[in-house]
């Protein structure tokens, strides 16, 4: 292959790549954060330090405090090692393809919508109530914090599997639910609270569907 042979190759792979990268401005962005919060904090390969945790981390008594920054900046930190890398690809997947597929006003709108959504949601109608009722674990709930994109990216997994054809639509929505609710039975992992876990967990179960029912307000206004 001659010179300017590779030269008109590599010239047309790197316009292909920017046009790609053009289509997904959201995803870079969100994975430019998420890699730069890592950096900060030194959580690439190593767990959260707790004095990060209390700087950054969202707990539901955080909303009645008017701490509303927290609902954001919990979206753009991880509790670090392996949960860094899970979270970077899942928000690079998820956020990706529904970036791909509808654009990056819908992406965003997806993403954002279903992080901030699922923690008013979760401080509005779970915690509270839980809590003056008694309920054992209630008070940790209330005060327990944490950090990551998960609702994030798990309501954007529900936006784009609401795009797969007929029915595995409907069988991809019936076996990602019954596993979100499986893992509220499981034991949390080395290190992690049961508050927190049940707090993620609850996270999922509500964000899932909110990005499953966002897709089809997005069509019906297309539509309209």
């Amino acid at each position: 292959m001659s010179d300017r042979s590779i030269t008109y190759h590599l010239k047309t792979s790197f316009i292909r790549l920017g046009q790609m990268f053009r289509r997904i401005p959201f995803t870079l962005v969100m994975l430019g954060l998420l890699l730069l919060v890592a950096w900060g904090t030194h959580s690439f390969f190593q767990e959260l330090q707790r004095t990060w945790l209390s700087r950054l981390g969202f707990a539901p008594r955080d909303f009645w405090f008017f701490r509303w920054e927290r609902l954001i900046l919990s979206a753009l930190v991880t509790s670090g090692g392996g949960i860094f890398w899970l979270a970077l690809v899942m928000v690079g997947f998820t956020s990706g393809v529904a970036e791909w597929i509808s654009g990056s006003w819908r992406a965003t709108a997806t993403f954002w919508g279903a992080h901030l959504v699922t923690l008013v949601l979760e401080s509005l109608m779970f915690l509270l109530p839980l809590r003056q009722l008694g309920f054992i674990q209630a008070r940790e709930l209330f005060f327990s914090r944490d950090v990551g994109p998960s609702a994030g990216y798990t309501g954007s997994l529900g936006y784009i599997t609401t795009f797969l054809p007929k029915p595995w639509r409907w069988v991809a929505f019936g076996a990602i639910m019954l596993f979100l609710i499986v893992s509220l039975f499981i034991s949390p992992r080395p290190g992690e609270t049961q508050a927190v876990k049940l707090s993620a967990d609850m996270a999922h179960l509500l964000a899932f569907p909110l990005g499953w029912i966002t897709a089809f307000i997005f069509r019906r206004k297309k539509a309209r």
